[in-house]
């Protein structure tokens, strides 16, 4: 029955994508963060080269997407030099353009532990879909690799601990060449590995919320599956379904060793307790249960399984009620609570119209 919704997670990947004005102003506010930096003559003479790193490089940001960050990479610098002074001459260029948040009339920056986060609020001030901020990451040379600043300050003045190794430019990379393989999962002739990823990054958000592991790890998770050819289908249901089915028994695999980083191959971090790992697991193993019900069920109580599976985000329930469907997963003209189950105000109408006749 999965061909029946095809429609409606056409619309779903659209709701859970960052597109349109704030697409658009994304990549303005990153472009002018990089321009300034890179005008700047201390840091053209270390090398600044700047990068676009995170899911919004990859293409795999859910919406409402609320950071973009930016790496920046100092080709002529290594782990040698002094993360405070790489910093402070960083923080001074962004000062000088945007202002200390709290501090300064419209300031806009803040610092952080290891990077300085510029807001670009709503122009209009009522809209915060638009809203956003720019993460600047400082990195230099480390081997064939590069190392950001490490979170501890305390740490920053020891040779040996105050650089953290991090490759996230070759993360994206290796996330394109899976999601342009001409063997991976397609749906609709278009490759379907980025737009599961933010159905699942939008899944994880719905049922473990603040709860570890975050949507880095996950996405993680998904790419080892993937990129190993476990996940099967030709259609969104088929994937997220065999992905959530996947992505558990990994996370649950993880309790033991942790999750590798997909570039260096050392376990990720912060370290999660063996617990957690087995929690998320569970849950989206519960959830490729649920989904695979889905795939056998009728067209309108389909729905209504992924419906509460992919749940709402800003822009209302991310998988839209298909025609001829209520909320509560009967057809129209069903004997139902429609109205008390949260259909929509034109499914009533619809349902008092059958009733009539």
């Amino acid at each position: 029955m999965t061909d029946l919704l095809n429609e409606e997670f056409a619309q779903a990947v659209r709701n859970v994508s960052i597109h349109g004005d704030k697409r658009d102003r994304a990549i303005a506010a990153h472009s002018e963060v990089r321009d300034l930096l890179e005008a700047d003559a201390e840091l053209r003479g270390w090398g600044i080269d700047t990068r676009l790193i995170g899911s919004y490089a990859r293409q795999t940001a859910r919406y409402p997407g609320k950071d973009v960050d930016v790496f920046l990479r100092f080709d002529n610098l290594s782990v040698r030099h002094s993360p405070e002074k790489i910093y402070d001459a960083v923080e001074r260029v962004l000062v000088d353009g945007y202002g200390v948040k709290g501090e300064d009339e419209g300031g806009r920056v803040t610092r952080q532990a290891r990077s300085l986060k510029i807001d670009f609020p709503d122009p209009e001030a009522h809209f915060s879909d638009v809203a956003f901020a720019i993460d600047a990451v400082p990195a230099v040379r480390c081997q064939s690799h590069w190392a950001i600043p490490n979170r501890d300050r305390d740490k920053w003045d020891s040779d040996e601990k105050r650089w953290i190794k991090t490759d996230p430019v070759q993360f994206a990379d290796d996330t394109n060449t899976l999601a342009t393989a001409s063997w991976s999962p397609t749906v609709g002739g278009a490759n379907a590995y980025r737009p599961v990823v933010r159905l699942l990054r939008q899944v994880r958000h719905v049922h473990l919320g603040g709860q570890r592991p975050g949507g880095l790890f996950v996405e993680i998770a998904a790419y080892y599956v993937w990129n190993e050819r476990l996940v099967t289908g030709t259609s969104y249901p088929q994937l997220l379904a065999s992905t959530f089915k996947h992505v558990g028994a990994r996370l649950i695999d993880s309790a033991v060793g942790g999750l590798p980083d997909p570039v260096l191959g050392t376990p990720l971090k912060p370290v999660l307790e063996p617990w957690e790992w087995t929690s998320a697991g569970q849950t989206f193993e519960r959830l490729a249960r649920e989904a695979y019900a889905a795939l056998d069920a009728e067209r309108c109580r389909a729905a209504k399984l992924w419906r509460d599976i992919l749940g709402t985000n800003d822009r209302g329930q991310v998988l839209p009620l298909p025609d001829g469907c209520d909320a509560a997963g009967f057809p129209v003209g069903s004997v139902t609570a429609v109205g008390a189950l949260g259909s929509n105000r034109s499914r009533g109408f619809a349902v008092t119209a059958v009733r009539r006749r």
